[in-house]
């Protein structure tokens, strides 16, 4: 190398190329090139635009898993929400907003009021059980941590079943139809026969 830049030393570079040599060799240092060459420009460049597109994939990706993500905590609220309506209804407080029929004029008697009250109470229940038994689950069983790549592989196994169900549904159709055909030929050659 060192007589590479002994027999450069003689030559006189115009300020312009000069320049252009010092930012040609800084992009070759900053791509990690061991010797600036086109194809090895060329090979770096591809490499970034690869990465490039790829972060911008994973970018993608966490886009959608963060809207699937805030609209399964809006039915989680919504949810939450109407288990705070049915407990206070259980309580005997009426929810802000919600007024008995009876204010309203309705005809209804005291003993069918009390028979629905009874049904919403040991609804109201169940609910109320069915919370318990899911909080007491094993709180590690589920998992919170959800990456991208387990998305993705999650994504591509729901694609190879649903091929698999359109593959098997295909299969069912073609043997329907073989014997519907089948059906229809031993009928035309036994007409007098009705099963």
């Amino acid at each position: 190398m060192e007589d590479d830049l002994q027999a450069l030393q003689g030559i006189y570079l115009s300020p312009v190329l000069e320049s252009r040599l010092e930012l040609l060799a800084q992009t070759a240092e900053a791509l990690g090139l061991d010797e600036p060459s086109i194809i090895g420009f060329n090979h770096s460049i591809a490499n970034l635009s690869t990465r490039r597109l790829n972060l911008k994939l994973s970018v993608n990706r966490a886009t959608y898993v963060e809207t699937e993500l805030r609209l399964h905590l809006a039915k989680l609220e919504v949810e939450l929400a109407l288990l705070r309506k049915w407990t206070l209804s259980l309580i005997g407080e009426t929810p802000p907003g919600l007024e008995t029929s009876v204010e309203h004029g309705s005809t209804e008697t005291a003993e069918s009021l009390e028979r629905r009250r009874q049904a919403i109470i040991r609804k109201a229940k169940e609910y109320q059980a069915q919370l318990v038994q899911l909080n007491s689950t094993n709180p590690s069983s589920f998992s919170t941590n959800v990456s991208i790549s387990d998305l993705t592989r999650l994504q591509e196994q729901n694609k190879e079943r649903e091929k698999e169900i359109l593959r098997k549904r295909k299969k069912v159709v073609f043997e329907l139809i073989a014997m519907l055909v089948i059906n229809v030929a031993v009928r035309y050659r036994n007409p007098a026969r009705l099963d």
